[in-house]
């Protein structure tokens, strides 16, 4: 769901800036020489590239004999091994932990989970997700940076999307005419601080250990996927009476707002 963008570099870097709202009435006196006040510079923000690389194989005799349902064994392994490549991804966009690199010791990027700080918030563990709970984040950053860039995307665990939706104050729900089910694939609440759409991640934290099961609000088009290194499919050196190959990438992610972001953990599982 989210943009792609371009890195350059395994140390991907990009400008971070904000618009800060008046706070008193601004007037220009008529025929008046100009005034200029002192530049603020944006913030450099940084996130190191993640090389992900899934390997397969396939034997010389499963290559030979008659597969029911699958074709060419080795190219039906190729297109598992993309897809858990996208679920690596997407996993490392969530809960990865900066890791710099050195001897030995791969790249990891920082995630959306480790990258939002300004408006985090540690429950006590157990802690009910309420419409309250849940405003409170809305509050928490339309007062710091207004209507127009508060979170538009909630990603939480399977038991607090339950949760939300027994709020009663912006749930939407439609019945399907073709086969009278209601249905709710994708959940919108509106708060008082603007509309969001609730979806559950798997891989958005649910353990009750701490930190505890987590809520994740995002706005989206303020977080992209920079790819250095798109995946691509790659057939390996034989080494052997099989046929190895590999999809191999590198990405990283880039948040251009934070602070339009929030996040808070410590929720009973169950909501």
């Amino acid at each position: 769901m989210l943009g792609t963008t371009k890195a350059t570099q395994t140390l991907h870097e990009w400008m971070e800036e904000y618009l800060s709202r008046p706070t008193s009435v601004s007037a220009a006196i008529e025929g008046a020489a100009e005034t200029y006040s002192d530049l603020t510079q944006p913030n450099r923000r940084n996130n190191v590239t993640q090389i992900i690389d899934v390997s397969y194989r396939v034997s010389g005799t499963e290559k030979a004999v008659s597969v029911a349902g699958m074709g060419d064994p080795f190219e039906y392994q190729a297109g598992k091994a993309l897809r858990d490549w996208k679920n690596k991804l997407e996993y490392a966009l969530i809960n990865g932990t900066a890791a710099s690199g050195s001897s030995g010791v791969a790249r990891q990027m920082t995630g959306v989970q480790a990258a939002i700080t300004t408006h985090y918030t540690a429950r006590n563990s157990g802690t009910s997700l309420s419409e309250t709970e849940f405003n409170a984040m809305v509050s928490d950053v339309w007062t710091d940076v207004g209507a127009s860039d508060v979170f538009d995307l909630v990603l939480v665990p399977f038991g607090l999307r339950q949760k939300i939706s027994t709020f009663t104050a912006g749930s939407t729900r439609y019945v399907d005419a073709r086969d009278k089910k209601l249905t709710r694939p994708v959940m919108v609440y509106e708060s008082d601080g603007g509309v969001h759409r609730v979806l559950a991640h798997k891989d958005v934290l649910s353990a009750a250990a701490t930190p505890g099961p987590m809520v994740i609000a995002i706005k989206e088009d303020k977080w992209r996927i920079a790819y250095l290194r798109p995946p691509v499919r790659e057939i390996l050196a034989k080494d052997g009476d099989r046929e190895n190959g590999h999809i191999v990438g590198e990405a990283t992610l880039e948040y251009l707002a934070e602070r339009t972001s929030a996040r808070r953990s410590g929720y009973n599982q169950n909501g």
